[in-house]
């Protein structure tokens, strides 16, 4: 069972960094891809700690998630930021007229 954990965590971090490539590449951003590669380094993280049990290796998946909460709060909330109220992400910006006007 060892060998198949130290054969599966590389192979989890690895789909994982193509996992977010994919949700970049595809618009979801870098938030919603920096959120899935979390995720995978989390799930290898965990699966590592199943047959580590070691307080240095809960301490690391405790830190994993952490740092996700963390990264992607941060992330969330800085975009929140600098998008208008009431404009849903990846709206185009109208350019040289008033929205209130219409037609």
């Amino acid at each position: 069972m060892a060998e198949l954990v130290r054969t599966l965590v590389p192979l989890i971090v690895v789909m994982g960094l193509v996992a977010a490539l994919a949700v970049l590449l595809s618009g979801g951003g870098a938030v919603g891809a920096l959120a899935v590669l979390l995720d995978f380094l989390l799930a290898a993280g965990l699966l590592r700690l199943s047959q580590a049990q070691t307080w240095a290796a809960i301490a690391t998946a405790a830190l994993t998630v952490l740092v996700r909460k963390l990264a992607v709060a941060g992330f969330s909330a800085h975009t929140a930021r600098r998008r208008p109220p009431g404009r849903r992400p990846g709206a185009p910006t109208p350019s040289g007229w008033d929205q209130d006007r219409t037609g």
